[in-house]
């Protein structure tokens, strides 16, 4: 019978990893529109309005992104914790 090896800790450092870069994102994302949303005070006119419109559009969608990566890493490290748990409690049966 085969026998598969998982290193869980290589798993769960890959979720956090992936939280990381999540919360990285989040804090680029938030410093992007803060500092577009300055510059933008100073313009008038359709420009600026299409403009605002389109920015506002690209922020939500990477802030939907965020926290699709952000989910994404919490399960990860929850899947690797269950199917360790699971692994150790297998491994303790005599059958």
């Amino acid at each position: 019978m085969a026998k598969y090896v998982c290193d869980f800790s290589e798993v769960y450092a890959a979720g956090e990893k992936l939280c990381q870069a999540a919360s990285d994102m989040s804090t680029a994302v938030s410093s992007y529109s803060t500092s577009i949303s300055s510059d933008l005070s100073t313009w008038t006119g359709n420009a600026k309005t299409a403009f605002e419109q389109t920015n506002t559009t690209q922020v939500a969608t990477a802030n939907t992104d965020v926290q699709y990566i952000n989910a994404l890493g919490e399960f990860i490290k929850k899947a690797s914790k269950s199917i360790q748990s699971l692994e150790e409690e297998l491994s303790g049966l005599s059958i």
